[in-house]
């Protein structure tokens, strides 16, 4: 009887690491499964496959990934972002992955359209801590931090945005806006002609964004004006 009892403990013991082996090949079944949903366009079919993995397999950072990219597709941000922020933690190999700095730019750029600066401010913080050379998100930071009325800091990222990209015109023409707003006007005119100079064919474009981002600025001002009335 002993020697049966021996002989059944070991087997017991294993059970455990079975059963967790088994259900991380059922989870990388999923994954498959879902990566093929995802290449056909089954976005939804995909996230199913995608959650099952993660219920089977709740450290899987293959799996947050691959559902944040279903889910950024789906124009899903929060989701996305919530999703390859629980990458990150279980493997920070993922912590320079490009799909989260984009997923945050784009967020950004929502918030910013919104006026929510200082959620814009933030998703575009996290952008650059991941890809510190994204001329893009230097340039977006720039802007929200203008409309706030930063404008020291706002020139700051104009400047590493036009080092990162010397040929786009838009941040030249921002940072004339800020530079025009400390009463450098002569330096806010270089920003100007060189800024038209870089898409003179397009001139229009340009034209039209000054007078949008113009409106942002006035509008938060008579926000920022009504919140110190209030506290007044």
């Amino acid at each position: 009887m002993k020697k049966s009892l021996w002989l059944i403990f070991p087997v017991l013991l294993l059970c455990p690491s079975n059963s967790a082996a088994q259900h991380s090949r059922a989870a990388k079944k999923y994954l498959r499964h879902g990566l093929v949903r995802f290449s056909k366009g089954d976005l939804d079919g995909a996230i199913a496959d995608y959650n099952r993995a993660l219920e089977l397999d709740p450290k899987s950072a293959e799996a947050y990934v691959d559902r944040g990219k279903a889910r950024q597709v789906k124009h899903d941000l929060d989701g996305a972002i919530a999703d390859y922020e629980s990458a990150v933690s279980l493997d920070s190999r993922l912590a320079n992955h490009d799909e989260i700095a984009q997923a945050h730019l784009k967020r950004g750029e929502i918030r910013l359209s919104q006026l929510d600066l200082d959620g814009a401010i933030s998703d575009f913080n996290r952008s650059v801590q991941i890809n510190a050379v994204d001329a893009e998100a230097y340039l977006k930071r720039g802007r929200a931090l203008l409309i706030m009325g930063e404008a020291s800091a706002a020139i700051a990222d104009f400047d590493r945005s036009i080092t990162l990209d010397p040929g786009n015109p838009f941040a030249f023409v921002e940072r004339a806006l800020a530079r025009q707003s400390q009463g450098r006007e002569e330096d806010a005119a270089r920003d100007f002609d060189q800024g038209f100079r870089l898409k003179t064919e397009q001139r229009i474009i340009i034209d039209l964004h000054i007078m949008d981002l113009q409106n942002q600025i006035r509008e938060m001002r008579r926000r920022q004006a009504e919140i110190q009335k209030k506290i007044a």
